[in-house]
Parts: C-alpha cells; structure tokens; sequence
C-alpha cells in the first residue's frame, strides 16, 4: 500500500518524463553502438574465415622451345617467358612468415581397371572415348576380296568380324565405314608393307581378302552408349537423346596406335621430356595394318605388336590425377571457377592421416555413371606435366618401356566438383585458371611413394601459396628482401599474382566500421554514466520529501528505501523497453547503409594488388544485423540508474525524517 504513495508521486512530477528521455536515449545509443561493434567485430572474424588470399606463382625466364634456361638471344632462344620448372627452390617462397599453407600438386596418370576413360557426352546423348587408339584383330565377312583405297577420299562400308581387341570394353556390329588416315606421303613411305599385306605390288590400295586374320591399329569413331547387358562395357548406339535412330555403323579410321588430338604418331622422348611428332616408321611404328600370320612369323613385329596390345589395354584405361592437400588451392577452385556439387569436401583431417578418398568432377561422374560413394580401384604412374595442354581432353600417357605403376589402392568417391563460368582473368597460362573435367584429386599423403618436393614441376596450375589476408605487400617485401623477385642472369624469376576472394573490398569497410563503433561505444558508456549518476541524483532529491513524510506517517526506512527502488525499476523497465527497441531499430536501421557505404568506399578509392574475386559467401561475411540477446544484455546497463540512487539514498536514509524536509518547510 505504501509503495502507491511513491508511484503516484512519480506519475504527478513532470520531471518523471525528463529522466525517462535521458533513459531513453542513453540506453538506444548504448545498445545502437554495442551493436555496431559486435557486428563490426564479427564480421571482421568472419570475413578471415571465409575468405583467403592465394599467390599463384609462375616462373619466368629466358628458354627455348623445351622450357630450359638458355642464354639470351641464343639460337635456341625463344624469348622470355614463363616455363614449368622442374625441381625449381621453393623453399624460400613457402618459409615466408606470411604464408600459412602451401601447395605443390603432382600430376600422375591413373589406370582404373573396369572403368574405361570416356572423353564426354555428344548433345545427342552418346559417349567418346579418351583413348584415340585401338587394335584389333579381325577377319573379312564373304567370299569376295575388297579393295579399299589408302590415297582417295572414300569412306566405302565393310563388313567384319572382331576377333578380338585391346580395349576389351567395345562391342562391335559388323558394319564399319573405311577411312585413312595416313597422308599420301606417310602411305608413300609404307609401299613395301603394303605390298606384303597385298601379297602383290599394289601399294596405294589395300585387298583385304577372306578367310585371312588380320590385326589394325584404328581409331573406331562411333556413336557410343553403355552396354545395358554389360557393366563397363560400351556398344553402339541405336538411337540419340532425341530418339533419332543412327546408321550402327563404326568408323574404321586406319591410323598410327598411339594417336593423340588427329593425325600424328606420338612418342615420349626421355631425355628433353616433351611430345614429339614425326611421320610413320621413322618413329619405329610398322603400317598400321598386318596379317596376322605374318605378325606371329616376324619376331620383331610380334614384340611391337604384343607391347602395343598390353600399352593400349592399358591407355583406354587412363585418368589424370593430382595429388593435393588442399584442393581449395588450385586457382580454379578458390576464385569460384569450381565449387562443391554434391558430397562432401576432403576434410583436413584426411588430408593429413593420407585416407583413400577422392574428388572427381560432376560432368566426368555423370558420363562414367559414378556416384558418391564409388570405389575407384587406382594404379598410378608417373607422367610428364605438360604445361601448355591445348585440349582439356588430354591424358597421360602410358608406356610399358618408360611406366610402372608406383602405387596401387582403392578410393571412394567423398565429392564431385562442377565447373563453373568465371570473370578472373590475367596473363599467366590458360589453364592455370581452368580446372579440368578430367582430374580425379586424392589427398597426397595417400601415396607413400610420391614425386618428392625438389623433384617436381612448379607451375602456376600446381604450385599456389595461401598467404595471411591482408599481407600481400608484406609477402612481396619480403621476396624482395631475399632477392627472390630480381631478376638474375641464368635464373627463374618468380611473379606472383594474387587472389583474395574479396577480402581486400571488405576489409577497410568494415575496419572503418570497427573503429567507428568503438569510438560510439565510448562516448555511449560515457553518457549512460553520466546519464545514470545525474538522473540518481536528481530523482533522489525529488523524492526525499516524500520519503520525510512517508517516515513521519510511520513508515519504516525499508519501507521507504523499498518503495524508492520500484519507482526507480520502473523507470528503468520502461527506458530500457523503449531505448532498447530504438536501438534496435536504429542498427538494423543504419548498420548496413553504413557498410554499405563503406564498401562502395572501398571498392572507388583503393588500389589493390591483387584479383579481388566476391566469393559466394561475401553476402553472408559482411551482413550487419543487430543482436537480440545482445541488445538485452545492453538494456540492463540501465540498472546503473538504480544502483547509484542507491549510493544516494544510502547517505540520506538514516537521517532523522524531518531533516529529509526541504529546509523552509522544516
């Protein structure tokens, strides 16, 4: 009942209003400015989190045609430019304080028994195989000889029966439509084995006669589609996508074994380590078509056929893999060239224990009917890096003279990667900001017996460094400061190119956010300290009389202390009600018009050194939205109010009542 007395002296001051506006905007600034900081803050956290800078490195010299170091203006001198270096120092760059992670991919080719290689998907829905060469042995259906042409352009139908053939994963019809391709000058240069394989002088055609076995290197253009009967085994197609039925004809294209992108013979040459091309039998490769019996009769011809047989069952087989620990590095992949599809990343924890898991691409998974979860049974060899690949189609090249096969093991699909569009864009290599639909990529500590570090290519698609955002001219001071960055006579000379997701855009926004807020979040405290003692103060003095007269009536100084107290809490109830729902709205309200504005700062006036791509979480990383718990933990700073009328009410309460009296009603 006492405390009524109090409460309707505090609804009959006209001072009750003041003291609630001071609450009210002490408490909205306070919680406006708590806000900001804790978004600023957050937000800055989060942007390190969600971004990360990448230095691709790429190096330059003077070469020749083979990517060695020559002197310049020699005669093999081709220019200065950059080059895959192979067992290039690294160790400098990566020891950099900068840096937090590195990564320097290896490139291996891959045998996956059972799992033939396709190339892609036609838009009418049908397979082509990767591996361009195959070898068949076969013999003529009827009884009458053909006669084909080896020099004209004319692709005449024959029927013929697949003895057998080196691939292992075709089914054949019997109808296939002829075609050369040879050159008239490399069928010049065969005249005599044609001869042999016409049993006549005849030696710009072919006569192909019954009941005679041959074998014939070709490549059996066709419109594919898995075998419906069969797992892993590919027949023709019938009929498109579209349900267009096809002529289930095979193209018998007549061609050297190992062909790679046309029409050329390629061999591995294990000195300067690159592709050559040259014509026909100089290379050591017979006509590409043989009798049988005289393969069997010619022990040399038999080895070379025997090995190409075991080299193109093999070849048809073949995959590009990359050993990694951090598939988040290839460039491709940070700069959004390449994201998560389905499944799941390779965590850092696999990476490390080396655990059998592997990542493939959506669209290689799709025409290789892969899914998540697959065991790939992979044998892998060592390959050469061929840095200025002009077919995203390529595959390494297996050799049984120069191959073998450095580990075995079996992998489960955790992940598929899907190529996106992107806008990047600089004048290192073509693919170094391409990722290729064909690379499988498998945790490098999986394989023990891996290329180790000074032996391997550095280039700009396989080596990349994660540096400290914000740190760019830090990490090029100091390969300045080593000397690494000048150029020196008979020396690579590393450029660096920088990726930073959008780091460096948001960054000074919300830096400047950051600090903004915590100059608000000053002058806010201040204010509600001040805000706090002066409203004690003054509401104490309003109610001292009250309190006198409440004890003159009787009133216990409990009683009195208690029902001072209520008003008080009353006060700061409705202050921190309404102050706090301002503040709320206030930073919800301005908090993202000023990042907004910050940003679009930024992104006028700053220069960066570096490719500043928006990742697809920038949204997310610079969101600015007020705290709900946040903003009731700042509400109760309101509480200083009451604490500090206790402070005052404590110095006055144990006077005697009348001296609680204003002095010219004592």
């Amino acid at each position: 009942m006492h405390r009524k007395i109090f409460i309707e002296q505090l609804k009959r001051s006209k001072k009750t209003v003041f003291y609630l506006l001071l609450l009210i905007v002490a408490t909205a600034f306070f919680v406006t400015s708590l806000n900001l900081y804790h978004n600023s803050t957050g937000n800055l956290q989060k942007a390190e989190e969600t971004y990360s800078t990448l230095a691709v490195t790429e190096l330059y010299g003077d070469i020749d045609q083979y990517g060695n170091l020559v002197e310049e203006n020699s005669q093999t001198h081709v220019g200065y430019k950059a080059a895959a270096v192979k067992g290039y120092d690294i160790s400098q760059i990566i020891g950099s304080e900068s840096v937090e992670s590195w990564d320097l991919r290896t490139q291996y080719g891959a045998y996956i028994e059972d799992r033939p290689a396709l190339r892609g998907v036609t838009d009418d829905g049908m397979y082509v195989p990767r591996a361009s060469g195959q070898l068949v042995r076969f013999r003529l259906i009827g009884q009458t000889p053909i006669t084909l042409s080896l020099v004209e352009i004319q692709q005449p139908l024959i029927k013929l029966e697949i003895l057998d053939d080196a691939a292992g994963c075709f089914r054949y019809q019997d109808t296939f439509r002829f075609h050369c391709f040879l050159t008239p000058k490399e069928v010049a240069g065969y005249a005599d084995q044609i001869k042999q394989v016409n049993r006549s002088d005849e030696t710009t055609a072919l006569t192909l006669y019954p009941d005679v076995e041959y074998v014939a290197c070709l490549w059996p253009g066709a419109n594919w589609t898995w075998s419906a009967q069969e797992e892993g085994i590919l027949e023709v197609c019938k009929e498109d996508k579209k349900g267009y039925k096809t002529d289930e004809i095979v193209d018998f294209n007549l061609c050297y074994p190992w062909t790679d992108y046309g029409n050329f013979h390629v061999a591995y040459d294990k000195d300067q380590e690159y592709l050559t091309y040259d014509d026909g039998y100089a290379m050591g490769s017979p006509f590409p078509l043989q009798r049988w019996e005289d393969v069997q009769n010619d022990p040399k011809l038999q080895s070379y056929y025997d090995k190409t047989w075991e080299d193109l069952k093999i070849q048809n087989y073949v995959y590009q893999v990359q050993l990694t620990n951090d598939i988040t590095s290839v460039p491709a992949y940070h700069i959004g060239g390449a994201s998560l599809s389905e499944g799941r990343m390779i965590t850092s924890e696999e990476y490390l224990s080396g655990a059998k898991v592997c990542m493939v691409s959506e669209e290689m998974a799709n025409f290789q009917n892969w899914e998540i979860g697959d065991k790939l049974n992979i044998h892998l060899f060592e390959t050469f890096y061929q840095p200025a690949q002009q077919y995203d189609y390529s595959q390494p090249l297996w050799d049984s003279d120069t191959r073998e096969f450095i580990h075995q093991g079996e992998y489960e699909i955790v992940g598929f990667y899907a190529k996106n569009p992107v806008t990047g864009n600089s004048g290192i290599s073509p693919n170094t900001l391409d990722m290729s639909t064909f690379n499988i990529y498998l945790p490098e500590k999986s394989v023990p017996a891996v290329i180790p570090v000074e032996e391997r290519y550095v280039h700009s698609s396989l080596f990349s460094v994660k540096i400290q955002n914000g740190s760019i001219d830090a990490f090029l001071d100091d390969m300045e400061a080593k000397g690494i960055t000048t150029e020196q006579e008979g020396q690579f000379t590393p450029k660096f190119t920088f990726y930073d997701q959008g780091y460096s855009l948001v960054e000074p926004g919300l830096r400047a956010m950051n600090s903004t807020a915590k100059l608000l979040v000053v002058l806010s405290t201040a204010l509600l300290l001040i805000t706090s003692i002066l409203i004690a103060y003054f509401f104490w003095q309003n109610q001292r009389q009250t309190v006198g007269i409440f004890r003159l009536l009787g009133g216990t100084k409990k009683q009195a202390v208690a029902a001072v107290l209520v008003c008080a809490l009353l006060l700061c109830g409705i202050g921190a009600a309404v102050g706090g729902s301002v503040g709320y709205g206030v930073a919800q309200a301005i908090g993202s018009d000023i990042m907004e504005e910050n940003v679009s700062h930024s992104e006028r006036d700053s220069l960066f050194q570096a490719y500043v791509l928006p990742a697809q979480e920038e949204q997310e990383s610079v969101v600015v939205t007020a705290d709900p718990m946040l903003t009731l933990g700042a509400c109760g700073s309101v509480l200083l109010f009451p604490l500090f009328l206790l402070g005052f009410v404590s110095a006055d309460i144990n006077k005697e009542p009348r001296e609680l009296l204003p002095k010219s009603k004592a």
